[in-house]
């Protein structure tokens, strides 16, 4: 009897096992990668697609696809057409924007399909190109592997170096939608047939372009939102004249392994005032010129200091040029000071343009490295 119920049981199991009528082969998907749009030469959108070959007997080890259209949407339809798999959008690693749509228009309209639709991956790197984006898709891989992987790993690198952010699809959302703060993106561009991340880029609040930053300025804007996980690199020139050194070897490179950003804002009078201190630990990890840290130390501490102090206010005057906040201040005047806030939310922009913003390090090296 027990065999018995033992076979049914086996026969029953086998009734609900899926067959193989629906076998979908890995050679005829279109798994779309990489997903890019910009303006061609009269501003019309163009939409390229990068997906893996898996055919054997194929020689290229991806495919790039492009049309022109209206809308994300339709060119969808349109590369389809172009494809001889069906395209799945779910593993997108990259979408692209060319920097000549962003100083025309906002990109983001363009962008809602990939918002709106499930099945997309809102995990993907967001990247400005500085050139065409038909440049960077035709850029020769024979000797680098898949382009969305090079690309991918280029942003996710950079931004661990922190010589660039790092935006996702759905971060890029947020950013887009808050009123605390405007977006930043990774920069790259194609230099001597080599993709390259160049920097960071700033957008307005309506998500037009506004301005590049280049690595350093990119790394002090990492330190700015807090965001210090990794260290951050810097490089300064420090006047000659401080250690009686040539000016073609006064500089010194560090990292910054803890920093603590304390930002306070002040409303009183009408005109806002921000005030940022930090304390701030380095590790030396260059200097071109001689030096006796024994008795110059704290000498050297309060050069890093005032360059530190020079170029944050630099940067942060160049955000208030185009009225935009990368740095995220609006996120914790909105914490703390939601009252205030409340009257300023609208036009924040122009609110944090007009402020007096203060920046006061305190430098401490920590380390000088494993032999002097």
């Amino acid at each position: 009897m027990k065999k018995c119920n033992s076979i049914f049981l086996i026969m029953a199991v086998l009734l609900f096992v899926t067959g193989c009528g629906n076998t979908v082969y890995l050679e005829n998907q279109q798994f779309v990668l990489t997903e890019a749009l910009d303006f061609d030469e009269n501003n019309k959108l163009i939409v390229y697609t990068s997906t893996p070959v898996f055919n054997k007997e194929a020689k290229d080890r991806f495919k790039i696809t492009s049309t022109r259209a209206n809308t994300m949407r339709k060119s969808k339809g349109e590369i389809d057409s172009k494809t001889s798999g069906t395209l799945a959008y779910g593993k997108s690693q990259n979408v692209l924007i060319g920097k000549r749509l962003l100083q025309h228009r906002n990109a983001f309209p363009y962008m809602d399909v990939l918002f709106r639709d499930s099945r997309n991956e809102i995990n993907a790197n967001v990247i400005v190109v500085d050139g065409t984006v038909k440049d960077v898709m035709y850029t020769n891989m024979s000797d680098k592997g898949l382009i969305s992987n090079v690309i991918k790993q280029l942003a996710e690198s950079s931004y661990k170096s922190r010589i660039t952010v790092q935006t996702s699809l759905q971060e890029f959302h947020q950013q887009i939608k808050d009123k605390a703060m405007t977006p930043v993106l990774t920069e790259m561009k194609v230099e001597k047939n080599d993709l390259v991340i160049s920097g960071t880029v700033l957008l307005h609040k309506d998500g037009t372009y506004a301005a590049s930053l280049n690595h350093q300025e990119s790394s002090l804007l990492l330190l700015l939102q807090r965001n210090v996980k990794n260290p951050i690199p810097l490089t300064f020139h420090i006047p000659p004249e401080m250690f009686h050194t040539d000016e073609k070897l006064s500089y010194v490179s560090f990292n910054i392994k803890k920093a603590k950003p304390k930002m306070k804002a002040n409303f009183e009078g009408g005109d806002l005032t921000i005030d940022i201190k930090m304390k701030v630990q380095i590790d030396l990890t260059e200097r071109t010129f001689a030096l006796n840290l024994d008795e110059k130390k704290k000498q050297l501490e309060q050069v890093i200091e005032k360059e530190l102090k020079k170029e944050c206010e630099a940067l942060i005057k160049k955000a208030q040029k185009y009225q935009i906040d990368p740095f995220q201040f609006g996120v914790r005047v909105r914490a703390y000071q939601n009252k205030d806030w409340k009257k300023v939310e609208d036009t924040w922009g122009k609110a944090l343009s007009e402020a007096t913003v203060n920046v006061s390090p305190k430098v401490i090296i920590k380390s000088i490295g494993v032999s002097e």
